[in-house]
């Protein structure tokens, strides 16, 4: 065992500081830590759970979303669970063979292991499986299950959590304090009616004071909990009567008194974040709630509790503050709620709030992203929300098709693709990184609290003029999560075969083959290489009211008219060999298959191709060649692929030439000579005239946009037979080129040579061979 501390792993998770770490004594165990940590409310119970799961290297589980059984619940007596904090919360096998235990006290597990276990093991041959949860969701179990059926008393539980215990909470007399309008208000009033709480005392801006009718309630602890971590505050909780509680809450409906200021001209009201998605889940539901109360006048109140951070040191102040969740912006900062003055014929004085749409990047912004320093800039507020639009609006603005979000040893890297390339395009400070991917999760509706698997989600924006799907995939590192947003332009406009690049006999072979009634068209290469793009222009050719189009992708990438575009679900049994299935019972004409990913999938579309329909799919081989031998390797017999493929299409993208700053290129010999020998078939004109990037204001780096290099292999007597033989894919090859295809590198060659793509750019993509 190492020998990391909790302390550790929270340092390492980006929890607490550096600075914060250093206040501790050395020499501490985990008990220890674990009780000055509560002692200072620095981190939640959640956190410290957490903790302790990376490392004892054991699952975290919260019970109170989980079905507990109550079977396995009376395993272990009150007592017991009261003594060692730990519940039993399912068991396997009848007699029990397997338990799952969840255990709060954690902190001496290695050397001091609970002896019911050791109890469970010996006497009654049962497996323990270990979770590490808190405990809050220890009590909440508690408090559901009891032997005589009604609620257990939770006082003597956790001997290291000092509200706990009701002889060691203060109480508080609410009609005894006259509480100002502005420190109630610090929370949300659907948040204190639901949960009765309310802050009634604000003694520094480093503390709040709060009055809650049931200390013991896990959702009022866990909103406390949340409110202490993301505003780095610290809170003192006292015991009040519900009714005192109720009378409090009043107070909110009162008209503040008028502040005398001098007259401003109105400022359009700038946008940014909804902190309330930064609560806790019981809080959106307290939301949802509120709106069917009619007779409480709605408050567009979020918690505002102001507290400064705590930079390392002054210069950190000046660059990136902290990103502070509920933390009230500056007058001239962007806002998403702005009050507004009433309407003249209102008698209600309170402000009208006015929200803006947070997909609706531009107006959320309030202002134009157009290049990295106002991204930088943007970045320096620490305003989370705005930093995540601000990304995206500039990704979209530079035509990006990837977002890719990068802890590092000592930034978070930002990274976009652009014509398919990474670029680094800004680096900030590490300790944005949980709030900007938590933020992230909370728009794709992933689990914010899940970091030890990857998760794919989506979610939609807006911004200049374009409709974008963004899709999301998040993946653990050693650093840390990572995220990867795949941009999608709902907006984009279906390309013709000339804007695609496919010319000449490449076009004229394509444009005999989609016109047949029934087979397969293949379009192979590697993933990013534009083949969904090539099928969906394919189908804006054929597609018609007399024929009957359904396609099966995964995602949809663009949204056609007149075509019936389904989604798979692999996750739930809607593959795309099911998906298939389903579709040939749907009476179609034309099937779009998003890929080939199995044997099953391709045994289908090949049988559907010999069925009478068209099918459009694609598969991941290096060229059109080796389709043939990956469809057999896949367990097709080749006499079905011979008689169902039309035509394989390969292909790779390249980036295009600026025409405003390309050059000339001088090429050494040797390249010239082994151009020479790739196109000297086609008679061009010499001496080859090529052109090379040189960049200027309107491209990027002597690039702008990206176009197809293909080659078009056509099912001919030869091929078949070699297919059949089951030939490898270099005879193929060979027996295309001699009926006279053209390949992907001697298409990008001439695309070269008419100044639209560089020799380098056609190298790069295609093989050296």
């Amino acid at each position: 065992m190492s020998n990391k501390t909790i302390l550790d792993i929270l340092l390492e998770r980006n929890r607490i500081t550096q600075s914060e770490v250093a206040a501790f004594d050395k020499g501490l165990d985990n008990l220890q830590i674990e009780k000055e940590l509560r002692k200072q409310n620095s981190v939640s119970s959640e956190d410290i759970a957490k903790a302790y799961a990376v490392l004892y290297d054991l699952p975290f589980i919260r019970l109170e979303n989980y079905n507990v059984s109550l079977d396995a619940f009376k395993l272990i007596s009150q007592d017991l669970i009261s003594k060692y904090e730990i519940v039993a919360f399912e068991k396997e096998g009848e007699p029990v063979s397997k338990v799952k235990f969840a255990l709060a006290s954690p902190g001496d597990l290695k050397t001091n292991p609970p002896q019911i276990l050791e109890d469970l093991k010996q006497t009654k041959k049962i497996t323990a499986d270990l979770y590490i949860t808190t405990p809050e969701d220890i009590r909440y179990v508690l408090k559901q299950f009891s032997e005589s059926g009604q609620p257990v008393e939770v006082q003597k539980l956790n001997h290291h959590i000092e509200y706990s215990n009701a002889t060691n909470l203060k109480t508080v007399d609410l009609k005894t304090i006259k509480i100002p309008y502005e420190v109630i208000t610090k929370f949300p009033i659907d948040i204190s009616k639901k949960y009765k709480m309310v802050v009634f005392d604000n003694p520094s801006q480093s503390m709040i004071r709060v009055a809650v009718s049931d200390p013991y309630d896990t959702k009022v602890q866990e909103i406390l909990d949340f409110v202490r971590q993301k505003n780095d505050i610290a809170i003192e909780e006292f015991v009040a009567s519900p009714s005192d509680i109720v009378d409090a809450i009043k107070l909110y409906y009162q008209k503040q008194e008028p502040v005398e200021t001098k007259p401003t001209p109105p400022l359009p009201p700038p946008p940014p974040p909804k902190p309330v998605e930064e609560l806790p889940k019981e809080i959106k539901e307290v939301k949802e709630e509120a709106k069917e109360e009619p007779k409480v006048p709605e408050v567009k109140q979020v918690v505002t509790i102001a507290v400064p951070p705590k930079p390392k040191d002054e210069e950190e102040k000046k660059s990136f503050p902290r990103p502070q969740f509920f933390k009230k912006p500056e007058p001239e900062a962007p806002m998403v709620q702005t009050a507004v003055p009433a309407q003249p014929e209102s008698t209600d004085d309170r402000p009208i709030s006015v929200e803006i749409p947070e997909n609706d990047l531009d107006k959320f912004l309030g202002q134009e992203v157009k290049d990295v320093e106002t991204l930088k800039q943007i970045a320096e507020t620490g305003n989370v929300p705005q930093i995540l639009a601000a990304t995206v609006a500039l990704a979209v603005l530079k035509k990006s098709s990837d977002i890719h979000v990068e802890p590092e040893e000592e930034s978070l890297r930002i990274r976009f693709r652009i014509d398919g390339v990474l670029r680094n395009i800004i680096k900030m400070p590490l300790e944005l990184q949980a709030a900007i991917i938590s933020r992230i999760k909370i728009l794709s509706h992933l689990k914010i609290d899940e970091q030890r698997v990857p998760q794919d989600g989506r979610f939609d924006v807006t911004t200049h003029g374009h409709e974008i799907d963004l899709r999301v995939s998040t993946l653990p590192t050693v650093r840390g999560e990572k995220v990867a947003l795949r941009i999608l332009d709902k907006t984009q406009n279906i390309y013709t075969f000339e804007e695609l690049g496919i010319f000449g006999r490449n076009l004229k072979i394509l444009e005999e083959n989609i016109t047949k009634p029934y087979g397969v068209i293949l379009a192979t290469g590697p993933t990013g290489s534009g083949k969904s793009t090539t099928l969906y222009s394919i189908l804006k050719k054929i597609a018609n009211p007399q024929v009957n189009v359904i396609t099966l992708e995964d995602p949809v990438e663009y949204e056609m008219p007149g075509i019936n575009q389904c989604q798979v679900k692999p996750k739930i049994g809607f593959s795309f060999a099911e998906g298939l299935r389903s579709v040939l019972r749907q009476d179609p004409n034309i099937i779009m298959v998003g890929e080939i990913r199995d044997a099953e999938t391709a045994g289908m579309a090949t049988h559907a191709a010999l069925t009478g329909h068209l099918v459009l799919t694609t598969l991941h081989t290096n060229d059109a060649a080796g389709a043939l031998p990956r469809l057999t390797n896949m367990g097709v017999e080749p006499f079905l692929i011979t008689s169902s493929v039309n035509v394989i299409i390969g292909q790779r993208l390249v980036r295009k030439l600026c025409d405003k700053c390309k050059q000339e290129a001088h090429l050494p010999e040797p390249l010239l000579l082994q151009i020479d020998r790739e196109i000297t078939k086609f008679h061009l004109q010499k001496p080859y005239k090529f052109y090379e990037a040189q960049g200027c204001s309107e491209c990027n780096q002597g690039f702008s946009g990206r176009i197809g290099i293909y080659e078009v292999l056509s099912m001919s007597e030869k091929i078949e037979e070699l297919a059949i033989k089951r030939r490898p894919a270099s005879e193929i090859m060979q027996a295309a080129l001699t009926e006279g295809m053209v390949t992907m590198k001697q298409d990008g060659l001439i695309k070269a040579l008419k100044g639209i793509t560089t020799v380098a750019e056609v190298l790069r993509v295609t093989t050296s061979g």
